[in-house]
């Protein structure tokens, strides 16, 4: 219901943001300092272009994620994966499921741990991955909105600090 209502909110604004209230006599007051607001308007502006972008690619935003952590960690365990990306166990399966029934991804049951389901991407996986890639990898336009490149940088290093994810590969702007 909260995403319906943030959705709505975005929809219901002009496509000029300019001047913090979208020129539509709205004053947003305490909630420009908050940050989950803000995040959350931010990512309702980058999912409605990523909505008109996606039909060229087989991956959703979500699906890509989760292939691009599989790829980049190969044999990675599906449960620890799941707690990395705070994805239910259950969902986790489900669409692991579905990566295998598109031949994305191989699970791998070890013979002295039953429990424990390894990952591990095949070459169609590969592929999808390099479809999407322009529209999910980081690089697109639609992620940067009414920023220049080096106040995108800083967000993205201020947001990997936020989150507690490694900074020292990273260079702070």
């Amino acid at each position: 219901m909260a995403q319906d209502v943030g959705e709505q909110l975005l929809k219901d604004m002009p496509d000029t943001h300019a001047g913090g209230s979208g020129g539509i006599g709205l004053s947003f007051g305490e909630l420009q300092q908050n940050t989950g607001f803000l995040l959350r308007m931010a990512w309702l502006q980058i999912s409605e272009k990523l909505e008109e972008n996606s039909q060229s690619v087989m991956l959703s935003a979500p699906e890509y994620t989760i292939l691009h952590m599989i790829a980049q960690t190969p044999g990675v365990r599906q449960g620890h994966l799941a707690q990395a990306l705070y994805i239910k166990p259950a969902a986790m399966t489900r669409i692991i499921r579905n990566f295998e029934d598109r031949a994305l991804v191989t699970r791998e049951i070890p013979d002295g741990d039953r429990r424990t389901v390894r990952l591990t991407i095949r070459q169609a996986g590969r592929a999808a991955l390099d479809q999407a890639r322009s529209l999910f990898g980081g690089q697109a336009e639609h992620e940067r909105g009414a920023l220049n490149a080096a106040e995108q940088q800083k967000l993205n290093y201020l947001l990997r600090k936020f989150c507690g994810l490694d900074t020292s590969n990273t260079q702070a702007p």
